[in-house]
């Protein structure tokens, strides 16, 4: 059975944004973003894994 893939939005610096959003597809998260921010604002905006470590409360992590 396939594992369904899940993502994050992190900011430039690899901090989480919206902690308390994950999406099931890139299409979903890019649509989220495109609701909130204007297109200059995007650039140092990213969809990523759901795994991919962030850097939270002074340390690296891999949980949020």
């Amino acid at each position: 059975m396939e594992q369904v893939k899940e993502y994050k939005i992190i900011d430039w610096a690899y901090y989480r944004m919206f902690s308390d959003k994950t999406f099931k597809c890139v299409d979903s998260a890019s649509d989220f973003l495109l609701s909130k921010f204007e297109d200059e604002e995007l650039q140092d905006i990213f969809i990523v894994d759901i795994n991919t470590r962030c850097y939270d409360n002074g340390y690296w992590s891999s949980s949020n």
